[in-house]
Order: structure tokens, then sequence, then C-alpha cells
């Protein structure tokens, strides 16, 4: 199973964003018209509240490095082996 975090923000600002995110071995990807950030450090958690905290982490990191801002982790996807997908609302 694999996770993503979609990132909640600017065009600009998560452009900026993946200026710095190779040297993290995350990924910022456009998928359809959202932005998601994948990481190999997701692979090893199982619930999406670890893996909110986790992209929470990355992005507050690739921001300070790049200097982007009005970044956000929104919305938590997995997807199955199946390919069908279990979503997780951001809370508040």
């Amino acid at each position: 199973m694999d996770w993503k975090a979609q990132i909640e923000g600017g065009e600009s600002a998560i452009t900026q964003l993946q200026s710095g995110s190779g040297a993290t071995g995350a990924k910022i990807i456009r998928d359809g018209v959202g932005w998601f950030l994948e990481s190999p450090e997701f692979s090893v958690l199982s619930d999406h509240t670890e893996v909110r905290e986790k992209a929470n982490t990355i992005l507050n990191a690739l921001a300070t490095a790049s200097g982007a801002s009005g970044v956000a982790v929104g919305t938590i996807i997995r997807i199955h082996y199946d390919n069908s997908k279990s979503v997780f609302r951001a809370e508040g």
C-alpha cells in the first residue's frame, strides 16, 4: 500500500517546494488537478495520522529550505493493492 498527502497552497509556492524536494527523497507531483507529496518514509507507516505528522514534518522542512510559504497538508490518501483508495480528510 502507498500513501500520498495532498498539498494545499498557491501554485507558485508549491512549484517553489519542488526545487528542494529531491534532497529529502520526497517527491511533489501533480495528479489531476491537485498536488501531492510522496515519500519513501510513508511506506513504513500504517495509520493516516502518522502519515499526516510525517508529511507535515517533510513539508515544513521543504518550505524552510525553499522559502515557500502558505502551504499545508490537506487530504491523506491510501492507495491499496487493488488500486482502490481510502481518503482521510484534514480535520478542522
